[in-house]
């Protein structure tokens, strides 16, 4: 029977985590071990946890290091052989959904990460209901599944990314390696869509940021030119109809650091899985309005993961050891409470 760790990152969302949790406890299917990486609360959260939770291990990080830096010190901090992510405002519709996510991943060993059907308050289903399995550019933070083993072999995530856009670059580092990311459309997780710590400003600046740290880190040499000029022109465009307009000067501003960190990741994928993923992300990206049917599946595309293209340590910028040891760059001294 594979085991399956639970991982969910919280900031300033006690109620809304309080339900999370609660949800999470309903599933069929029981989790080894639930994590709450609690990035800097100042709202009750631990007191919250202490007393409702003491079931689950409770960290406090003892500053705000963002969601990307919570999720990694998440996933090197726990032992499952599978690795769900729900957000603190987030949670499976039905009792079963974490079971059949798992039973799907356990039945597709060739798959690294599930993406789970999103739909939110205001909604908004991201996936074609009804619909067969089919593959996904990327999977979204707030419900999906990862496989350890595809993780321990590509890497964690860019903690530069600070805040977001983290699941676009490591799907395309999965699709180099040869793994897929399936999209489950029958299996809905609620994403409440807190308003607390929402600022779409920010959301739209760091999206185009992050998108060209992406590409720099990424894209193939042969089309890196293209692809830069046309992410960039891509943003801009949206930041002109949805605003904020000032978004291409904040991200002019920080070009040379933008540069710095895209070079310092630079490990390119192969070009026919760069144009796979590229092909996905025209066709099957998770909330497209008005998709009514799944896309024709691609062929999946050489190299496969046998060749072992990324070592996690130069992929995730460090290694796998356990924070509190000071492996992978993730010692931030932090407190734990409750129950192991």
């Amino acid at each position: 029977m594979p085991t399956v760790s639970a991982v969910i990152v919280t900031f300033n969302r006690c109620a809304e985590l309080r339900t999370a949790l609660t949800r999470l406890r309903g599933q069929s299917f029981r989790v080894a071990e639930i994590l709450v990486v609690d990035d800097g609360s100042s709202d009750g959260t631990d007191a919250m946890m202490r007393a409702e939770f003491p079931d689950a291990r409770y960290v406090r990080l003892p500053e705000n290091r963002g969601l990307i830096w919570a999720r990694n010190f998440g996933f090197v901090n726990t032992t499952g052989d599978y690795v769900l992510s729900v957000d603190d405002d987030s949670w499976f519709v039905e009792d079963d959904g974490l079971a059949r996510t798992v039973a799907y991943m356990d039945s597709h060993p060739d798959v690294a990460a599930a993406a789970c059907n999103i739909t939110t308050r205001d909604g908004l289903v991201y996936l074609p209901q009804g619909a067969a399995p089919f593959e996904v550019p990327w999977y979204v933070g707030c419900g999906h599944l990862l496989r350890r083993t595809a993780i321990e072999q590509t890497g964690l995530y860019l903690a530069e990314f600070y805040r977001q856009g983290e699941e676009k670059e490591r799907c395309l580092r999965l699709y180099g390696a040869g793994w897929r990311v399936m999209a489950l459309p029958d299996v809905m997780v609620h994403h409440h869509k807190s308003e607390k710590n929402r600022v779409p400003g920010l959301v739209r600046r760091f999206d185009h940021r992050n998108d060209l740290i992406r590409e720099l880190a990424r894209c193939p040499a042969r089309l890196l030119p293209w692809r830069f000029a046309r992410v960039w022109a891509g943003n801009t465009w949206k930041n002109l109809r949805h605003g904020p307009r000032t978004t291409d000067a904040w991200v002019l501003a920080r070009l040379p650091e933008i540069l710095r960190v895209g070079l310092k990741h630079r490990k390119p994928v192969d070009e026919a899985a760069y144009r796979h993923w590229l092909r996905l992300a025209a066709t099957a990206a998770p909330g497209r309005v008005g998709s009514a049917l799944a896309p024709a599946p691609h062929p999946i595309p050489p190299p496969l993961r046998s060749r072992g293209i990324f070592d996690p340590a130069d992929a995730a910028g460090g290694s796998f050891g356990s924070a509190e040891s000071g492996g992978g760059g993730l010692d931030s001294s932090p407190r734990e409470v409750g129950g192991g």
